[in-house]
């Protein structure tokens, strides 16, 4: 009996449905309706453009998370700094009442006074030993006038604290509209070139039953071309 390509290959309808078949088998195995251009070719080119914005806003993100993080620390700085300046606010009133051994708190705000001048140099960016916050000050001396210069540093570092919550907020914000802007384009990527998979099993059934109605027709035909010329021998 004569085969199916005894007397002629399939006709070009057969390759066609071949490829539906195999690009149906793609589109199923990877996720993705968009394998190459040859699928959609402007498809592709939005989801590459999806795609670079996506690394773009991470990236951008990412940048402004490790400045937050920067500002945070330094707020952390700028606090110490601030416990320290209430810390020797309190020694500063005691050695002034009369009844505090000043010569034994001195060594304490001293100590407070190194600190301070570190912390604060932390929180504002600068070097401790190029700037010097808080100037040492001796106990008992005079009350207001170590009040007063405690006062006055008090108000830079809330100054300063109050610039970089106000900073960190604004980043904040930022971030969050970064991320915002991520969701609605990996949606969007999304809805462009993940699979369909109901779609493409439907299709895929439905060239497979074409494939084999093809095989059949062709078949046939072959078999009434071996029988016409059995006759004609």
């Amino acid at each position: 009996m004569p085969g199916i390509n005894d007397f002629g290959g399939f006709p070009p309808s057969f390759n066609n449905t071949n490829r539906a078949i195999e690009d149906s088998f793609r589109q199923l195995s990877s996720g993705s309706r968009i394998n190459s251009a040859a699928d959609d070719a402007a498809g592709l080119a939005q989801d590459t453009r999806f795609d670079s914005q996506l690394r773009a806003n991470a990236v951008l993100s990412r940048n402004l998370g490790d400045q937050l993080g920067l500002n945070q620390i330094s707020e952390g700085y700028l606090k110490g700094a601030l416990d320290g300046v209430a810390r020797a606010r309190e020694l500063v009133l005691q050695a002034g009442n009369g009844t505090s051994e000043s010569n034994a708190l001195q060594p304490e705000a001293d100590y407070i006074v190194e600190t301070v001048n570190d912390l604060a140099a932390q929180g504002f960016g600068t070097d401790a030993e190029a700037e010097s916050y808080l100037s040492s000050f001796n106990l008992p001396g005079s009350v207001e006038d170590n009040l007063a210069t405690l006062d006055d540093l008090q108000g830079r570092l809330l100054e300063r604290a109050s610039e970089l919550g106000a900073e960190s907020n604004g980043l904040e914000v930022r971030i969050n509209n970064y991320e915002v802007s991520s969701i609605n384009l990996s949606a969007a990527k999304s809805r462009l070139s993940d699979t369909d998979y109901a779609q493409a099993v439907s299709e895929k059934s439905k060239q497979q039953t074409l494939q084999q109605v093809q095989i059949t027709l062709q078949k046939e035909k072959n078999e009434q071309a071996g029988a016409i010329i059995d006759q004609l021998i």
